[in-house]
């Protein structure tokens, strides 16, 4: 799940990520994506964290809790915000704006390698 306010970045990686051979939607909504995470449909989910209502921190930190066994993977426009606040520890990488579908399709190889690495809880 791809969950931005910018509609082309989220339709571009959408498209990335189906030319790779993954499902993907996207969204526009906080809510949108807060119910995918409680309904466990995703391995992963992209959030662009500098949404005008998404509160940073608490975002990351309800996805966390709602989806504890789903990748995060954030997009910002000031990356080093997020690399310093503490909620970094929990996202699988963090990609600044204008997003690259290269430095994209790496984090989202990544993350899900992390995941499926990662000791039961």
């Amino acid at each position: 799940m791809i969950c931005d306010d910018d509609r082309v970045t989220a339709e571009g990686l959408v498209a990335a990520l189906r030319a790779a051979g993954h499902e993907a939607e996207s969204c526009r909504h906080t809510m949108d994506v807060l119910r995918a995470a409680a309904a466990g449909s995703y391995d992963l989910i992209v959030v662009g964290l500098d949404m005008a209502g998404f509160g940073r921190s608490g975002a990351v930190e309800a996805l966390s809790e709602i989806a504890p066994n789903t990748s995060l993977i954030a997009i910002h426009d000031r990356p080093s915000e997020i690399m310093r606040a503490h909620t970094h520890a929990r996202l699988a990488a963090v990609i600044p704006r204008p997003v690259r579908v290269r430095d994209f399709m790496y984090a989202v190889a990544c993350a899900l390698k992390e995941f499926a690495m990662a000791d039961p809880v």
